[in-house]
This record gives structure tokens, sequence and C-alpha cells, in this order.
């Protein structure tokens, strides 16, 4: 993973302005300035700073203004006394999907997120008019919502794993079969305003490449799962933002990748005109078994190396890639936070996931988690930049909650507590060009704050301690966070997003 070092000299080289006029306020200390809300004498966390303790935390108009002492010299019409509790930015999901499953959806995903701490969204697939309200309400500076970052739809091959042939293939995707077609793709999201594009597997080698051309040229990041069609070497040749899942890396670090990379282009060929989920399932079935009886470390640390030096990232969504053998869904604790989706969705996600508690993880599978766990152990020693996220609602995971879980199953695979805090907050700051607005509990920065009863270093999972979250400078008690937990379940067509004033 990048060090804190790193990360803390981009971050204050991009707020220096900021940092240089409100240290000036600091300085005159003229009592009787005004601001929103005073934190008093608590320990803020977070990756760029470490831990702080005793500090005063001032807010005014959604910003932090003031970290340190001196908040005598404020008048605050809120206060807070911070004493024996933590602080430590909003976090971030960088991997949910909005419009998988019909019913979960902004409305859903918002109060839960918000619930949770959880202050950013990034949707890695979905078509943009069944994201039109979720962007407006995400846009309204009236609300009290996460922030929503939008790929659009994925951008697929000819024939597209996500087409809407089956309840878990619903139409996320649009096709690109050829050069052409993907530079074509690339300026229509881009016209559209998203944020970052989604490359995905049965892309041919020449559609990846100009899609990425294409998103370079239009300032745009691009998310993946590398195409079947290509080596991971040609992948990382081309380029692209981040990785999701680990994906296909194993192929790439095995002893005959370039075999392995020969017999999924020939079987591909084969399977022209089939339903493209059966054959990438085929291929995975086919192929990860035996890459991963075979790794290469060598080879492996080589494209590790290059996938940094490349400036790629890596989400892992450890949630769902470890559904087979974590089994988060057979736990009591887990399945309790179904009753926080509207009745009907948690009532069967609660009757369909016991369909598999009583499946046991492959052998297959658990080799796949003990390679996951190693990987990621060698990519942070390389200093890999990782991201948060969940793949929510995929997998019966609960918006909001997941993403906790997530934190938790990071530090089990390797991480500090401060490095995967880190992952989901400051991280995917940077990976859009945010680092001087948001990430860290310093001047300058939005006011989008956690207040914890217990210290997320000694425990990861005491990131769900929440006393309450400021989103934009406005105050979240306790008693507004379980408001805003309940309004899924409700059905009386309460309004999921509100005003500070309403919550």
């Amino acid at each position: 993973m990048i060090s804190l070092h790193s990360l803390r000299i981009a971050a204050i080289a991009l707020v220096s302005v900021a940092l240089t006029s409100c240290a000036a306020v600091q300085n005159n200390s003229t009592v009787g300035i005004d601001a929103d809300l005073i934190i008093r004498n608590v320990t803020a966390i977070d990756a760029l700073e470490g831990k702080r303790s005793g500090v005063d935390i001032v807010v005014r108009d959604g910003a932090i203004i003031a970290v340190g002492g001196g908040a005598s010299s404020y008048n605050a019409s809120k206060t807070i006394d911070g004493t024996g509790q933590f602080v430590i930015p909003g976090l971030w999901d960088a991997h949910v999907h909005l419009t998988y499953s019909e019913g979960i959806d902004h409305t859903v995903f918002y109060p839960l997120a918000l619930a949770h701490g959880v202050m950013y969204l990034r949707d890695t697939g979905g078509h943009l008019d069944a994201l039109k309200e979720a962007r407006e309400q995400a846009g309204d500076a009236r609300l009290v919502t996460p922030d929503l970052f939008v790929s659009g739809p994925l951008i697929d091959g000819a024939e597209r794993v996500y087409d809407g042939s089956t309840p878990s293939s619903p139409d996320l995707s649009v096709a690109a079969a050829d050069a052409e077609s993907a530079q074509r793709r690339v300026d229509e999201l881009a016209a559209m305003g998203v944020d970052f594009v989604k490359a995905y597997e049965m892309l041919s080698p020449d559609a990846y490449r100009a899609l990425v051309e294409r998103a370079r040229y239009r300032g745009l990041r691009v998310a993946l799962h590398p195409p079947l069609s290509m080596s991971l070497d040609e992948v990382v040749a081309a380029g692209a933002g981040d990785i999701q899942h680990l994906r296909n890396i194993e192929l790439g670090c095995a002893e005959d990748a370039e075999l392995l990379h020969e017999q999924r282009t020939e079987l591909l060929r084969q399977a022209q005109g089939r339903p493209a989920r059966a054959v990438r399932g085929e291929l995975h079935a086919a192929q990860r078994g035996v890459a991963i009886a075979a790794q290469d470390a060598g080879k492996c640390s080589g494209l590790i190396d290059a996938m940094r030096d490349a400036g790629m990232w890596q989400t892992p969504t450890l949630t769902v890639s470890t559904f087979a053998t974590e089994r988060l869904y057979a736990k009591p604790r887990w399945r309790e936070t179904y009753a926080l989706l509207p009745d009907d969705i948690g009532e069967g996600w609660s009757k369909r996931s016991l369909r598999f508690v009583g499946q046991l993880p492959s052998e297959v599978d658990i080799a796949h988690a003990d390679w996951r766990r190693g990987m990621i152990a060698r990519m942070r020693d390389a200093e890999t930049r990782f991201l948060a996220g969940t793949d929510a609602p995929i997998g019966f995971l609960t918006p909001g909650a997941s993403l906790h879980e997530e934190l938790r199953l990071m530090v089990e695979h390797g991480l500090s507590p401060i490095q995967a805090l880190e992952a989901a907050t400051i991280a995917p700051a940077i990976f859009f060009g945010l680092e001087s607005e948001q990430g860290a509990i310093l001047p300058g920065m939005k006011a989008d704050l956690i207040l914890l009863r217990r210290d997320p270093l000694q425990d990861i999972r005491n990131t769900l301690s929440i006393e309450a979250i400021v989103r934009n400078g406005c105050l979240l008690d306790r008693d507004a966070l379980n408001t805003l937990r309940s309004i899924p379940q409700r059905k009386n067509g309460e309004r999921a997003s509100r005003a500070c004033a309403d919550i």
C-alpha cells in the first residue's frame, strides 16, 4: 500500500491555501468567531495525521475550519463533548450497485449508508436513466445524502454478461464489439457526465485498448474486470484505474499463464454466440483451480510491481469475494441486518440465503480464499493502493453495514486498522482527485465526520460504535441515525432523502 507519508504530502500540497487561510484565523485567536459546531477534546484519527488526542474540531458552513486547541475563540451554536471518544472521516463504499436488485435502490442505500457513516458511494455499473433520481438527490445541496459517483453501464463485449437474461444477470451493461464502438461508448458516457467508466470481461483486446485510450483522453479513470481475452501483462500495458475483486490476477500469476491465455482465446472463439454469463463461468471453472495450484512467485511479484507502477489500484471486495468461505449470510448477527431492508426484501433474503447455508465450500473455493489472503499481504508489502468496496447488495450484503464487514475482512487479510481506514477514506478521494476536499480531518476539508464511542485502531470493528455523524456540516445524533435506519422498512411513502432540519 502507498505509504501514509506520501499520502500526507499529496493531500497537504493541495490544501495548502486552505490551511494557510485557516491557520491565520487560528493564530489571530479573535474571540467570538462564529461557528456551527465544535467537537471538543476528542481523539481524531485519519490516515494522513494518524492519531491526535485531545483536539477540538471546529465546523462552519459545511467545512472544517480549525483542528487542535483554541476552541474558546469560537462561538458555536452546537457543541459536543468528545472526551473519551474518537472521530474518523466519513467512509466510502467504492463498489456498489444501486440498480442490481429491484427494490434496493437509492431510497434504501442512502439512509442505510448514512446511518452507518458511509458518505460516499461509487456505483460500478448501472444504466444512467435508472440512476437519474439518485443522481439528482445526491447533487441537491438541500438534501442530506451520500455523494454518488457513477460509471454508467458496464462496457462489455459483443456478448454481455449482464444482459438482463436472468434475475442474477440484470441489464447493467452495453456492448462494444470493436474498437470503434468502445470509443463511442466512452464518448456517450462522458457526454452524460459519468465520473469514471467500467470495463468488463468479454471485451476484445482491441476494444479494451481503445476504451482505455478514449477514457484517458476524456479524463476518466477505468475500473475493470480484466478481459478474459487478454493476458494480465497486456491489460497492465494498456492501463486502467483499478481492478475489482482481484479478478483474473490468479490467471496472470500462473506458471502456465501464456498457455492458459491461449486456451481462453480458443474457447472464446468457439463460444461465439453463446450466453456470455455461461461462457465466463465455464472459463473460470476450468482455469481458476489450475492456476491457483501452479502459482509462479517470481512472475506474480513482477505483476504486482507492474500493476502498482502502472497506477492500477485494487478493490478486493472481500465481503462478496469470500461469499463461499466467510459465509456471512449464515451468521445470525448478519442476518439481523436484513431487518433494516423493506419487509418483503428482508424476508426474501432470509429465505433465499438459507439455500446456501447447507452448502460447504469447494476445494477450489478454499484454495482461492487462501490465495486471496496471501495476495493481499503481498500487495500490501509492495505498497499497492487499495480501495474499500463491497459489491452490495450482491451476495445478501446489506447496504451500509457491509462496508464495516469489508473493513473487518481487510484487517483479517493483513492490513492494519489504519490501512483499512485509509482504503475507505483518503484513498478513494485520491482516486478521484478529491484529496483537497475530503478524506482527512484537516482545516479546509468537508465536514464529513463520524464520532465513535470506541477506538477503531484498537479493533476495526469499533467503526460500528457510531455515536453521531456530521455530513456536510449537518449533525445527526444517535436518534437521527436510528430514524435513518428505519426509513427503508416503512411503507408509507416517506421520503428517503431529506433536508438536515427534517431528520
